[in-house]
């Protein structure tokens, strides 16, 4: 048998697996990454986009901590657009129609040109442990690999199961091959796993539709990316666009006489499917009173004839599917290039983790992705970034970096995982977020690059940059706070010609910012600044953002601090909640099984009462007292 060692071994080639390799081996680590088939890396099976609300906020926070997704994102970006424009900084976030194949590409580049790294295309099927610690792995090709730590990053390869109507069979997405073993494996080390579904649309030959009576969307008319330190540019709007249409009626009818072949109803398919972007079947069933759904036609790439349509997804029988395309407008000749299927896979309960994404009871095994029981490429490579960070630092013998929920939506996510755990898909939303106003898309480096300078993710040119632009920032929020505005016939004019209130009386430039219609366009036109530095649209953003919602931010600052004081109350993990007289039954059985690490974490269990963490307060208060006597 062939024999090799690493320091991390990740399992997986998706974009958690991307992500955690990448970061392990940037940290300094001899890193391992197993992949079902290369060629396959970085797959887009589902939609071919990447961000919209909390996910572009994800892959922006992945960028500021020295992950590679947006840089991915911007490679292979056909149209971006801002979303959610007229709700507010809070949930503005920008979302891209990406080509799979250089999206993919771009990932195989990074990762073979990495330094610490080796890619093999292999499968694990044994995960060997002693002691409840992580020593190594066996792989299909015969090779035992020894390791400190091991990130699994499966996906829905894990026991995946695909259905089409009434037939189903062992695969991965899109027909790849699934892995049974390791799922054997995982079972064995006593790891608690359920079972979730997905589901794809059918892929359309974009020759055989008439885009006639659809509406079209463009890409933005502005410089856009995702990256920090990327090259924001115009995007080609005659050569790609999106097209709204709608379902009929004579849709509606034919799931109406077949819905009943469907897997969700003859109980062939078992699982949750995901709440928040629901098959076809999901509509009809749910929503019954809806005759007709939206859909969205969108090209795959500029070298393929394949289209995507987006809402569409179904796992009822292909003949089902054919008429169903054939009822859509504009589709009556179109052909399936690829049918739609439902997919079951394999997850492990994430409350079985840590913050740090490592398993609670197994030193030394980490989970990121789909794995964990989330939807989404971007949840996906955020998990996988956080998920490498850490097996790298705990092979270094060093404190696991662990996000809060004022840190970034990843640590909402996180925290969200392996504090209340999920039975179905979940997906990152900007609901989700207490705090969304402080973690907003212009301030994710303010908030994250400091972690990423400090694990050796950011180099100095990297971290030389942002410091410039924190510095120009600064400079300019003070400038305007200083500042002072007379109301004058001039300015008045101004503010007519910008549809603004009218200033009335003396303001700083910076409260006059925070007046209906007023905007930094306006104030900086008022008063310029002397030096004659311009600022860069992203630049212009923070500022103006940071200085409108000034009273808002402050107050939200405070009920952080609060918060914070009981996240660093830390708990014991032998902490035995027995001896904890007055708790609610409820509360005793979810404060045992999640064993949280501080009582914040504690009042952020479903059925945990702020009186529950109070009566443990007093505990942890007496065991402290009676550990300094000791002393």
């Amino acid at each position: 048998m062939f024999r090799d060692s690493y320091d991390v071994i990740v399992i997986g080639g998706g974009h958690a697996g991307c992500e955690a390799a990448l970061a392990s081996a940037r940290i300094g680590c001899k890193t391992l990454m197993l992949n079902l088939s290369i060629d396959n890396t970085a797959l887009m099976p589902c939609n071919p986009s990447i961000g919209g609300p909390a996910k572009g906020h994800l892959v922006r926070e992945v960028s500021a901590l020295g992950g590679e997704q947006a840089r991915a994102a911007d490679y292979s970006t056909l149209m971006i657009r801002w979303l959610n424009t007229s709700k507010g900084a809070a949930v503005r976030a920008l979302r891209a129609q990406c080509d799979p194949a250089l999206y993919s590409i771009y990932y195989r580049k990074a990762l073979t040109g990495q330094q610490n790294l080796d890619i093999n295309q292999d499968e694990a099927v044994k995960i060997l442990a002693d002691d409840n610690k992580i020593t190594g792995i066996i792989t299909r090709h015969g090779a035992e690999y020894q390791t400190h730590a091991l990130i699994i990053c499966g996906g829905v390869y894990i026991g995946g199961r695909v259905f089409i109507g009434e037939i189903s069979f062992k695969s991965g997405p899109m027909g790849q091959n699934n892995s049974e073993k390791l799922l054997d494996s995982i079972h064995e080390l006593g790891i608690k796993t359920g079972i979730m579904r997905t589901d794809t649309t059918p892929r359309l030959n974009i020759n055989t539709i008439d885009f006639t009576g659809t509406k079209l969307q463009l890409s933005e008319n502005e410089p856009l990316c995702f990256d920090l330190w990327g090259e924001a540019r115009i995007y080609d709007s005659s050569s790609y666009a999106c097209y709204f249409s709608r379902t009929t009626e004579e849709t509606y009818n034919i799931l109406a006489n077949n819905i009943k072949r469907s897997p969700l109803v003859t109980g062939d398919v078992k699982a949750h499917g995901p709440r928040y972007c629901p098959s076809i079947e999901d509509k009809f069933l749910r929503f019954p009173d809806h005759i007709t759904h939206p859909i969205v036609f969108e090209p795959v790439s500029l070298n393929t004839n394949e289209v995507y349509v987006q809402n569409f997804s179904t796992s009822l029988p292909y003949d089902v599917q054919v008429q169903m395309v054939h009822s859509l407008p504009g589709c009556r000749n179109a052909k399936i290039i690829k049918p739609g299927y439902g997919i079951e896979y394999a997850y492990l309960l994430p409350d079985q983790l840590k913050h740090s994404l490592e398993n609670k009871n197994i030193s030394g095994l980490f989970c990121a992705g789909q794995v964990n029981g989330t939807s989404g490429y971007e949840e996906a490579g955020a998990q996988g970034l956080l998920a490498g960070i850490n097996a790298a630092l705990f092979v270094q013998d060093k404190e696991p970096l662990t996000l809060g929920r004022d840190d970034g939506y990843l640590g909402v996510l996180v925290d969200d995982l392996t504090m209340k755990s999920t039975d179905e898909p979940y997906r990152m939303l900007t609901g989700r977020c207490e705090h969304r106003l402080l973690l907003r898309w212009d301030n994710a480096a303010h908030r994250l690059s400091h972690y990423g300078r400090e694990v050796g993710l950011l180099d100095d040119t990297k971290w030389e940059f942002l410091q410039q632009r924190f510095s120009h920032e600064d400079e300019e929020i003070s400038r305007l706070k200083k500042s002072r505005i007379n109301p004058s016939d001039e300015i008045k004019k101004l503010c007519e010609d910008y549809e603004s209130e009218i200033l009335t009386e003396p303001l700083t430039a910076a409260e006059f910012l925070q007046h209906r219609g007023v905007n930094y366009e306006l104030i900086s036109k008022i008063c310029p600044s002397e030096s004659g530095k311009s600022l860069t649209p992203e630049e212009i953003s923070h500022v103006e953002t940071e200085l409108r919602y000034t009273g808002y931010l402050e107050r939200e600052f405070r009920v952080v601090e609060r918060m914070k004081n009981l996240d660093n109350a830390k708990i014991p993990p032998n902490f035995d909640y027995d001896s904890v007289k007055g708790l609610r039954t409820e509360s005793l059985q979810k404060l045992k099984h999640f064993r949280p690490e501080s009582l914040g974490h504690a009042l952020r269990i479903s059925g945990v009462t702020p009186v529950d963490v109070q009566l443990i307060s007093v505990i942890l208060a007496r065991n402290e007292r009676r550990q300094e006597n000791h002393n």
